[in-house]
């Protein structure tokens, strides 16, 4: 009996296929092996790549550069507070009544003596009319009792009545008199509180709050609107018991207001506490200010500082110029088109201007980078596009 034979032989295809992977990996060993061998013949060809990659040089505009230069320095005591109008009032209900209406609104002008509200008189003009009547009434009493009188003074004068009676009449008369005179001052407060429910304005300025509104009622002292003259401010600084030595009366004080970002603002030293506040030990300071324009609002807050002296020309570079380093200060400054490290010592500082006295550093005219940037090194090339202006004081006392 025949039985099928197995060969072990693999098929033709599959033996054609292995054949060309084993001749492509030798083909990659052989070129691998080529490239690596001319590397190690001639191992700066990649370097010398990355030698021609041009290093870009940090470039400072005007803005951002200062020089080293002389110019006076302000002494200053730093001062912060809020603003608040030095004229103000709340304008109250004279009379008690129903308020018919109230003619202004939060953020209008008022001038002196204008109608801002009025109430109704309806009551008062009922109660007029009664002490009127009353009025009349007594003056009545008076009239018969002056005639009685004249009347038994002619009769006394004939000693046909005794004193001691005309006396009693004396005193009715006298009696009937005072009480015409009360009867009139009760209709002058009638007549006044009629008149007072025409509420005018007792100051000039501009509505701050209306309390009221038209067909509410109100007592005696009730606050109907409050009115604040902007013309001129009082600053509420504070500075500390310790430099309150050195802060005199009628000293300036330039100081600026958030919202307002670089403006500044005048005014000057009015009125020094006498006391410490006990939680802070700072003394209060209060600081007129002139709000020609009416830009400045009550409640706003500002920072500023007292003037107390101008030093003569000192050299002089921004605050913002300086860095600091264990301890150590120090500018970055732009020397042979690179930039330079040196170390400063400092002196004075003048918070109105920015400016810190250089009292150990670069000579005067030296460029130095007065922004705060990241990843200064030194040596890195460093071009000015134009040359620095110079910096002058923020403020002049």
């Amino acid at each position: 009996m025949n039985h099928p034979v197995h060969s072990s032989t693999a098929p033709k295809w599959w033996r054609s296929k292995a054949a060309w992977v084993l001749l492509i990996s030798l083909l990659v060993l052989a070129l691998g092996a080529l490239a690596w061998a001319r590397r190690t013949a001639n191992p700066a060809v990649d370097t010398s790549a990355k030698a021609d990659v041009p290093v870009l040089a940090l470039e400072f505009a005007p803005s951002d550069m200062a020089l080293v230069q002389r110019l006076p320095m302000v002494r200053t005591v730093a001062v912060s507070g809020s603003l608040a109008p030095l004229t103000q009032a709340i304008v109250k209900a004279p009379v008690a009544g129903e308020v018919r209406r109230v003619l202004v609104r939060e953020g209008e002008s008022v001038r002196l003596g204008a109608v801002v509200a009025e109430i109704d008189t309806t009551d008062a003009r009922a109660r007029l009319d009664a002490v009127l009547a009353d009025q009349a009434e007594r003056r009545a009493r008076l009239a018969v009792a002056q005639r009685n009188r004249d009347t038994n003074l002619a009769l006394l004068q004939q000693s046909f009545i005794s004193q001691n009676a005309f006396d009693q009449l004396q005193s009715g008369y006298e009696a009937a008199q005072a009480s015409v005179q009360g009867a009139d001052a009760q209709v002058k407060l009638m007549r006044k509180a009629i008149d007072d429910a025409v509420v005018r304005a007792p100051i000039a300025g501009q509505v701050s709050k209306r309390w009221i509104q038209g067909g509410e009622r109100v007592g005696p002292d009730a606050p109907i609107i409050s009115l604040v003259d902007l013309s001129r401010l009082e600053l509420e600084a504070t500075v500390p018991a310790s430099e309150v030595a050195r802060i005199a009366i009628g000293q300036a004080v330039r100081f600026r207001v958030d919202g307002f970002g670089a403006r500044s603002f005048d005014g000057r030293v009015e009125r020094i506490n006498p006391v410490a506040e006990i939680s802070s030990r700072a003394i209060k300071v209060a600081v007129s200010v002139p709000n020609v324009d009416g830009s400045l609002r009550g409640g706003m807050f500002a920072q500023g500082s007292v003037t107390l002296s101008q030093t003569d020309a000192l050299p002089v570079i921004p605050a913002s110029a300086v860095f600091e380093e264990a301890g150590q200060a120090y500018v970055f400054t732009v020397e042979e088109a690179k930039l330079a490290k040196r170390g400063v010592r400092l002196g004075l500082k003048d918070e109105v201007s920015g400016l810190v006295e250089l009292v150990q550093g670069p000579a005067l005219a030296t460029p130095v980078v007065r922004i705060r940037m990241n990843g200064l090194k030194v040596g890195a090339p460093a071009v000015l596009v134009k040359a620095p202006a110079d910096q002058r004081p923020a403020a002049t006392p």
